[in-house]
């Protein structure tokens, strides 16, 4: 299989790729990861999750055009005799050069996985879809390719209890008593409203615990910003800000709750942690028996906006953080449903069938199916140089 990874930041679906990657190879496949340079951040990164899982990642400089790109990913996967292409994410540069060189005409079969919380409509309609949430899958019903759930998986052997960890952990950045930690990428998008609820929540909880918070991303100055005015009103540093991690399992390790949403969060029951499961419209809740089945539906993910979101999250932490056995009996749970719904070797196994059935059920008719759209965004190209105008494509190349 050639992988086409969707950045080398550190991020759930990337993640999740590499991890895959690696076990897919217990069922007798094996992948080869590429990724563009340009996607490559400061600091750590993808590279250092793949040194660590012990695979490599092949960079490449992607050409300006869909063409030229596609002849580039063609080149990558005729060299390595993929005979596959598994394009990962919504975004980033790797579904439209596929469909236009490695799967033109429907030579040679490629799938695509989508672990965001919706489909972009610019997804095409006919290759094999993996989605990571269960309500994508009633949503996707009349799609004509085969759409699967695949939730992003958890190597529940190595994310795990380790007390030497927690300790080295809090050791290193002087953290004592009740520790929250979020786990999370530090974007505008989806990820900022909710960390900045759990920021503003400390006011309140100061007195009572920690939190630290790992990561980076784009909206990391302002979070910062934040922070320090909390810090400064408590009377202490209640907030800090531990920087990206590209090993992040002793931040986990050290956690007596987890807050997050999606991949992140289903980490954390691996964990064995008490997990709040935060929406990016400031939505909370507590991850618990009744709430599972829903929750884990929804990917530990809401779009629900709250009218009191710190209030709401003040909430729902406070009597947690005040009862030691009730965390213990959360996180027991947490790692029991863990275990069983979205282990690594069940979810690789998953994708290794996949790829069988994938590997015969792509043609010319199914690529011709998705010709439609490509032509219409030559033809407002083609009409805008010729001074033409018409109205924008609003085109996001995948």
């Amino acid at each position: 299989m050639l992988v086409h990874l969707n950045s080398l930041e550190l991020g759930g679906t990337q993640i999740n790729a590499v991890d895959l990657a690696v076990q897919v190879r217990e069922n007798g496949i094996e992948s080869v990861l590429v990724g563009a340079r340009d996607t490559l951040p400061e600091g750590p990164s993808l590279l250092d999750i793949a040194r660590d899982r012990g695979i490599g990642i092949e960079l490449y400089d992607p050409e300006a055009s869909i063409l030229a790109r596609g002849r580039q990913l063609t080149g990558l996967a005729r060299r390595h005799r993929a005979d596959l292409v598994h394009v990962y994410g919504s975004w980033g540069g790797g579904a439209r050069p596929t469909y236009w060189g490695f799967s033109r005409f429907g030579r040679r079969p490629w799938v695509q996985t989508v672990y965001e919380m919706e489909v972009s409509p610019k997804i095409k309609l006919q290759m094999p879809l993996i989605v990571g949430t269960g309500y994508l899958v009633d949503d996707m019903r009349t799609r004509p390719g085969r759409t699967i759930l695949i939730s992003p998986p958890v190597d529940t052997d190595a994310d795990r209890p380790d007390a030497a960890a927690a300790a080295a952990f809090r050791s290193e950045h002087d953290i004592d008593g009740t520790l929250l930690v979020i786990v999370s990428r530090l974007d505008a998008s989806m990820k900022a409203m909710p960390i900045g609820v759990a920021i503003e929540s400390m006011r309140d909880l100061a007195s009572d615990a920690t939190l630290a918070i790992v990561g980076a991303g784009d909206d990391a100055s302002r979070l910062r910003a934040i922070g320090a005015q909390v810090n400064e009103s408590v009377g202490r540093e209640a907030v800090r800000f531990i920087g990206p991690m590209a090993n992040p399992r002793p931040a986990y390790a050290a956690a007596d709750i987890m807050l997050g949403m999606g991949g992140s969060a289903a980490r954390s029951l691996s964990f064995a942690k008490p997990l709040v499961v935060q929406g990016e419209a400031g939505w909370s809740q507590l991850f618990e028996e009744s709430t599972a089945p829903s929750l884990a539906r929804n990917s530990y993910w809401s779009p629900d906006p709250d009218p009191s979101p710190r209030a709401r999250l003040t909430g729902i932490l406070q009597p947690l953080i005040a009862d030691q056995a009730w965390r213990s009996e959360l996180g027991a749970f947490g790692r029991r449903f863990a275990i069983e719904r979205f282990g690594l070797t069940a979810m690789a196994a998953k994708l290794a069938g996949f790829y069988r059935e994938s590997a015969t059920s792509y043609d010319l008719r199914k690529w011709s199916a998705d010709l439609p759209p490509e032509v219409a965004i030559l033809a407002r190209k083609v009409g805008r140089r010729a001074g033409l105008r018409l109205p924008s494509d609003d085109e996001v190349e995948p």
